[in-house]
């Protein structure tokens, strides 16, 4: 969530300034890309269905990177449609993740897991779209780039070692 909050707190500045230069009425169409959450998300769970939970996140984390690394560019139908990319990589992954933290969690303690994750959700939505505003107003649009797609690569790892961790636990004799 740090990683799709920096960059969209940034791109109606990224979109008004050079070589876009966009009015801020027509910066603020991007936000029409939040559209691609809706499909992306009802078709996340049909994918972690055929994939795999593990496959499924991965997928769509590198999906968002892949989106936001296409926001660099400086022609306008590329940028929007990174916009649209990242951002159905981003619901994507958040549908998944939403999913997979109550359904691992014992019935007893699903409210709880759902409300930590939404906690979680929130404590990074506010941390990663304040750290990337310090980073893009001091560094520029690339390094903002950067900052959320090591985020994301971060968390890909960080969902391959838990599952693998979990898989060797369960694997290993009692």
């Amino acid at each position: 969530m740090g990683a799709f909050v920096a960059l969209y707190n940034a791109a109606g500045f990224r979109l008004a300034a050079p070589p876009l230069d966009l009015t801020p009425a027509a910066a603020s169409l991007v936000f029409l890309s939040y559209a691609m959450g809706t499909v992306s998300s009802a078709a996340a769970g049909r994918l972690a269905g055929r994939l795999g939970r593990t496959p499924a996140l991965v997928t769509a984390l590198a999906v968002t990177v892949v989106g936001s690394v296409l926001t660099a560019h400086s022609s306008l139908p590329v940028v929007a449609l990174g916009f649209a990319v990242l951002t159905a990589g981003f619901f994507a992954a958040h549908a998944i993740a939403n999913a997979w933290a109550t359904a691992e969690a014992p019935p007893a303690a699903r409210g709880r897991a759902a409300g930590l994750y939404t906690l979680c959700y929130y404590l990074g939505s506010g941390a990663g779209g304040t750290a990337g505003g310090i980073v893009y107003g001091h560094a520029g649009w690339a390094w903002l780039i950067a900052l959320t797609s090591a985020w994301l690569v971060l968390a890909a790892l960080a969902v391959l070692v838990t599952r693998g961790r979990r898989a060797r636990a369960f694997a290993e004799p009692a």
